[in-house]
């Protein structure tokens, strides 16, 4: 490989570079100081009849199309084990998990939940389900 070749390879690899540094740079996270919440998910039960996509911008006011949501459980589950999952899809649902992990006791998770094309979120339940409250902290536009 010449000079010309090497210095046209660099001028390549530093290109991909800037992109991806581009990409990256538009990703920007939105923190919220009191957390978005909704009625359907104030403490209510959810069984196997709520698995499905939750359309964040309807349900929660998150804008639309967003990447990803800092979202916080709360569940209080009646037996042992019982558990409630988002992630952006039925296939991924469980990018966060909250478990009870002794009946009837209070459980809490918080964490990054992606979302889908959309900007919505899967949820999928073990069971049935108690008390389920979720908070949205912020979101990755």
């Amino acid at each position: 490989m010449n000079f010309d070749e090497k210095t046209i390879e660099r001028i390549k690899r530093l290109e991909r570079e800037v992109e991806r540094l581009r990409v990256k740079e538009k990703q920007v996270f939105v923190p919220l100081t009191t957390p978005l919440t909704s009625i359907d998910w104030d403490g209510d039960t959810k069984g196997t009849g709520d698995r499905a996509t939750v359309d964040l911008s309807a349900v929660f006011g998150v804008p639309a199309g967003v990447k990803a949501v800092l979202m916080s459980i709360q569940t209080t589950g009646d037996t042992a084990n019982d558990y409630i999952r988002f992630g952006p899809n039925s296939t991924y649902n469980y990018a966060l998990t909250c478990r009870t992990t002794v009946a009837s006791q209070i459980a809490h998770a918080s964490g990054v939940v992606p979302c889908d094309a959309n900007g919505d979120v899967y949820c999928y339940t073990s069971g049935t389900v108690e008390g389920v409250q979720v908070w949205i902290w912020g979101y990755w536009l």
